[in-house]
């Protein structure tokens, strides 16, 4: 299941980018109202995280579906893939390091399972030092989950590849910054990073940053 939210001039997140980032009212002009789903199957969410890390969407998506037809209930769902035993996450294409972390994985989430009650209680900090507890889990997991599925709004994902492209097109740069630079240049979007994240990997998806950012600044400005 997930819920849909759409971000509008009329969202906050929105409103505060458009006042404290000239640039961004560009991005906004090109890309408009943008709309996504939280994915409230957390361990689905997380074991596809751990399957998909270093992989082309492509090839994730084929491994993930073998992985669902090996549950045989419809999902990734924990019970299922608490009978499976190594050599059978091997048979499906799974690396050994992400086969250990999805068990890993597995065993922590059945004692501490991801309920939406137990997780508000939680800072970011803590849910990522709980996510990056098991090996084969970073800082780059502990993100993707806290905003594509958790929904945070000021998580800052300069560990994603994607996010790297992108703001390298938005901020007209050829290499990446130190992560303090970052944070810095970052800083006016706070506390609403993750919106601005989701337009810079929207602006990736539509195309927008095979050319220079100062090109569609020049066709917003002339109306075209």
């Amino acid at each position: 299941m997930k819920r849909k939210i759409t971000l509008t001039t009329e969202s906050e997140p929105i409103k505060h980018l458009l006042n404290n980032d000239d640039k961004f009212i560009i991005l906004y002009s090109q890309i408009g109202e943008l709309s996504y789903r939280l994915d409230t199957d957390y361990y689905g969410f997380m074991i596809q995280t751990i399957i998909g890390q270093m992989l082309s969407s492509k090839v994730a998506d084929i491994l993930t579906d073998r992985l669902i037809a090996m549950c045989g209930t419809g999902k990734i769902d924990v019970e299922s893939v608490k009978k499976l035993k190594f050599n059978k996450l091997l048979s499906i294409g799974l690396s050994r390091a992400k086969a250990q972390c999805i068990i890993d994985f597995t065993k922590y989430y059945s004692h501490n399972e991801y309920t939406q009650k137990r997780l508000s209680k939680l800072s970011d900090d803590e849910i990522i030092k709980e996510i990056t507890s098991i090996k084969g889990l970073g800082m780059w997991s502990a993100k993707m989950f806290l905003m594509f599925a958790l929904g945070k709004e000021n998580i800052l994902p300069y560990e994603d590849s994607a996010y790297q492209q992108a703001f390298l097109w938005y901020h007209e740069i050829i290499s990446l910054p130190s992560k303090p630079e970052i944070i810095r240049l970052c800083d006016k979007w706070s506390p609403y990073n993750s919106a601005a994240a989701r337009y810079l990997y929207q602006a990736l998806d539509n195309g927008l940053t095979k050319k220079p950012f100062t090109s569609w600044e020049t066709q917003n400005l002339s109306g075209e």
